[in-house]
C-alpha cells in the first residue's frame, strides 16, 4: 500500500504500466457521464488523466484524493493539509473522520454515509472501509424496507395487455408476419425491478473486491435476500433513471452509493471485475462545497445563501467573460453583499510577515474585479487553516479612481478546516469562527 498526499513527495510503484492507461479510462467514462463540465484541449485527449503525475516508475498526486486499486496495489491519497501529521498510520483513522465530516455538508458531491458510519467500525484502510459501509447500508435497507415497484415491461404477447406499441408491432410483428404477436408496454407491480438489480449488481463488484470475512457476509446476506432479482449488468446510466418519493428515501441513498461504485467502474469481458477501481474527489471542490453547506445549514436565517452564483457577465457589449463567484452571501435585514471566495490553498507558516499575506496576486484581481462590477464593497477569502492556533484576519482596501468613495474591502481569513488535536468540538470551533466574522458584516 502506497499512502500519497496531494502534491506531495514522488513514490515508487511496481505496476506503472497498467495503472495510468487505467487511469485514462477512468477520466473518460467520467466525461461520458458528466457531458455538461466545460473542458479544454488537453482534458478532451484520450491520454490525459488528472489524478497522477508519472515520472518513470515513480507517482506523485494531484488535487485528488481518495483511493486507487489496482489488483493487488492500492494507493490512498489524502488531503494537502494533513502532510504535516505526524505518525501517519497511527492518525489514518482521524484523516478519514475529517473526509466523512466535510462530505456530510457537501451538497454537490454526495456522499452517501456521515460521521455517526464510523463509531463502530475498526477499519483504516480506506478501500475497506468504503466496502463495509456500503454493505452495511445495502443489508440494512433491504432487509428492512423490501422494495416492490412498478417496473416498465415491454413484451409481445397474444393476450394484451397495458397498452400496445403500434410502432414495434408493425416493425417486429406484422412485417414478420406474426400478427398473434401483440407488441405490449405494461408495468407490473414486482420485487424483480430495476433499483434491486442495481443492488444486486454492485453487491456481486464488491464481494469480488473485498478481502475482510466481514464485508462478504454482508454482501452475501444482501444477495440472498435478492436472491429472486435477476442477475444482470448495470451502468451508471441505469442508476440516473432512478427517481423515489420520500417514503423510499433510503433507497436514494443507496442509489448515491451505487452511483459511486458504477461512476468510476471499468468495462471488463468479467461481467463482475472490480479489481481496479477508484473514488477520487477533487479538494478544491469539496473544500468549497463544504463551506457553502455549512454556512447554509447555520447562517441560512441570517444570510441568503448563493452557491456559485453566476448571472452575470463581466463584459456587456459583448456579453461574455461569465462571473462566477464560489458562494455570495446577502443579510436578510441589512442587505449587506459579501463575495465569499473559498480558497483550497496553504500559505506559507510566516505569511504574517509577507505585506501580501500570502495572497496569491490573481486571485485579488479576479475578486476586486468581480465586485466593482457587481457594486459589492466586502470581498471574503477563506482559507484552510495551518494548524490549531488560527490566525487574525488580514485586510485590504482598494480605491477606485473613479470616485474617490468606491473602495473594495477584501479581507482573507483562515478557518477552523482540520484540528488534530480537537476534531470531536471541530463542528462548534467552525460556527463560532464563521459567526464572529459574519458579525463583523452586518
Amino acid at each position: 500500500m502506497s499512502i500519497l498526499f496531494e502534491y506531495g513527495k514522488w513514490e515508487r510503484i511496481n505496476n506503472k504500466d497498467a495503472l495510468k492507461p487505467m487511469l485514462q479510462d477512468i477520466w473518460q467514462q467520467r466525461l461520458l457521464v458528466d457531458a455538461e463540465t466545460e473542458l479544454g484541449e488537453e482534458e478532451k485527449d484520450l491520454r490525459y488523466q488528472p489524478f497522477l503525475k508519472f515520472d518513470g516508475n515513480q507517482i506523485k498526486a494531484n488535487n485528488y484524493v481518495g483511493f486507487i486499486q489496482n489488483g493487488e496495489e492500492v494507493i490512498e491519497i489524502y488531503p494537502k493539509v494533513f502532510k504535516e501529521v505526524k505518525d501517519i498510520e497511527q492518525n489514518k483513522e482521524l484523516m478519514l473522520r475529517h473526509i466523512f465530516y466535510w462530505f456530510n455538508y457537501c451538497r454537490k458531491w454526495k456522499f452517501p454515509f456521515n460521521q455517526a458510519s464510523l463509531d463502530t467500525i475498526d477499519i483504516n484502510e480506506f478501500p475497506e472501509l468504503i466496502i463495509n459501509l456500503i454493505a452495511n447500508q445495502f443489508f440494512e435497507t433491504v432487509s428492512k424496507q423490501p422494495l416492490t415497484m412498478y417496473q416498465q415491461v415491454e413484451e409481445a404477447l397474444q393476450t394484451p395487455r397495458g397498452s400496445i406499441n403500434f410502432k414495434r408491432y408493425i416493425n417486429n410483428s406484422l412485417s414478420h408476419g406474426n400478427f398473434q404477436n401483440v407488441e405490449c408496454d405494461y408495468e407490473p407491480f414486482l420485487f424483480d425491478n430495476k433499483v434491486n438489480r442495481i443492488i444486486k449488481f454492485c453487491s456481486r463488484l464488491l464481494m469480488r473486491q473485498t478481502k475482510i470475512s466481514e464485508n462478504l457476509r454482508l454482501l452475501q446476506e444482501v444477495i440472498f435476500i435478492l436472491d429472486d432479482v435477476e442477475d444482470l449488468p448495470c451502468t451508471i446510466h441505469d442508476v440516473e433513471k432512478t427517481s423515489f418519493n420520500s417514503f423510499f428515501d433510503e433507497y436514494s441513498k443507496v442509489m448515491d452509493s451505487c452511483r459511486l461504485i458504477l461512476n468510476q467502474q471499468l468495462y471488463s469481458n468479467n461481467l463482475y471485475d472490480l479489481s481496479q477501481w477508484c473514488l477520487l474527489f477533487p479538494m478544491e471542490y469539496i473544500f468549497e462545497d463544504f463551506l457553502a453547506g455549512f454556512l447554509e445549514t447555520h447562517f441560512s436565517k441570517e444570510w441568503h445563501v448563493k452557491y456559485q452564483k453566476s448571472e452575470m457577465n463581466l463584459s456587456n457589449n459583448p456579453a461574455v467573460f461569465r462571473m462566477q463567484h464560489d458562494i455570495f452571501l446577502t443579510h436578510k435585514a441589512t442587505k449587506r453583499e459579501i463575495i465569499v471566495d473559498a480558497k483550497y490553498k496553504l500559505r506559507d507558516k510566516n505569511y504574517k510577515s509577507d505585506p501580501k499575506r500570502g495572497i496569491a496576486q490573481n486571485d485579488l484581481y479576479q475578486m476586486v474585479s468581480y465586485a466593482f462590477k457587481r457594486g459589492c464593497n466586502e470581498v471574503l477569502l477563506v482559507y484552510p487553516n495551518l494548524n490549531d492556533e488560527l490566525k487574525d484576519a488580514d485586510r485590504f482596501e482598494i480605491e477606485s479612481k473613479f470616485e474617490a468613495k468606491e473602495r473594495v474591502n477584501v479581507t482573507a481569513v483562515e478557518i477552523p478546516f482540520t484540528s488534530i488535536a480537537n476534531f470531536e468540538k471541530l463542528d462548534d470551533t467552525l460556527f463560532k469562527k464563521l459567526e464572529s466574522i459574519l458579525k463583523t458584516f452586518q
